[in-house]
């Protein structure tokens, strides 16, 4: 499992990559071509909804390595079963809200389907699926530490920093 986990954060990692050489450069391109008084509007949406998947990409890994503010000073109070619990307590929140954002993302994605982007007519879904996007992807990762609070020890858990709960 921690293979298949791997991969698909390498994947994310190197999608959002390609995101931020995208934004950069169509951004660059855009403010050397307006320094020659030729401007490229097209440019703006292709920059926007770079920045929407950039930014989203990174939420999940930023959730991925815990850089999301949590509940450490709770946690950290507690010790054996008792943190366990907490732990579980505090993930099963998560994922009930990633479950109902996941949904909002989807329902507001499909009834966005009909609208075109004002330059490039492509459908506006495409910069709103980076919503369900990420929550799918922090669903499965809030189902892998849920895993791993039962599965091993949680000072273990705490050690390794690729699977920090």
């Amino acid at each position: 499992m921690s293979r298949i986990f791997d991969w698909i954060y390498k994947f994310i990692l190197v999608f959002m990559l390609i995101m931020l050489i995208t934004m950069v450069a169509s951004v660059s391109t855009n403010v050397i071509a307006r320094y020659f008084g030729r401007g490229f509007t097209w440019i703006e949406e292709v920059s926007g909804l770079a920045f929407v998947w950039m930014a989203f990409t990174a939420i999940i890994m930023g959730f991925r390595y815990n850089m999301h503010p949590g509940f450490e000073v709770l946690v950290e109070r507690t010790s054996g079963i008792n943190k366990k619990l907490l732990m579980t307590l505090i993930n099963i929140i998560i994922l009930v809200f990633l479950v109902y954002t996941f949904k909002g993302g989807m329902d507001y994605t499909m009834k966005s389907s009909i609208q075109k982007t004002a330059i490039l007519s492509i459908s506006v879904s495409w910069k709103y699926a980076a919503v369900p996007f990420s929550a799918f992807f922090m669903i499965l990762e809030t189902l892998r530490k849920l895993i791993l609070i039962w599965k091993k020890d949680v000072i273990q858990i705490k050690s390794t920093n690729s699977e920090v709960i």
